[in-house]
């Protein structure tokens, strides 16, 4: 009898961790996919932000150049999140 009750409650146990662990694993799941579309979504406005510094007239930018520099960038050129 003891050895029943000892089994379930090992099961339930076993249950409970298995339950936290899934939930824990969608949790990161779901940061790395935000971090995945924040990454992403970086490389588009450095592409678009580069092809209009080399299609912007000098006219338009009154002879000079434009310079943006980004506070947030470290040195692989990977904006702060």
């Amino acid at each position: 009898m003891r050895e029943s009750v000892q089994k379930k409650r090992n099961s339930t146990s076993a249950a409970k961790q298995l339950a936290q662990m899934r939930e824990k694993l969608a949790s990161i799941s779901e940061r790395e996919r935000v971090l995945g579309e924040r990454s992403a979504a970086r490389e588009v406005y450095r592409y678009l932000l580069d092809s209009h510094r080399l299609t912007a007239p000098a006219t338009f930018l009154g002879g000079q150049v434009l310079n943006i520099s980004l506070s947030g960038v470290n040195e692989g050129g990977q904006l702060a999140a």
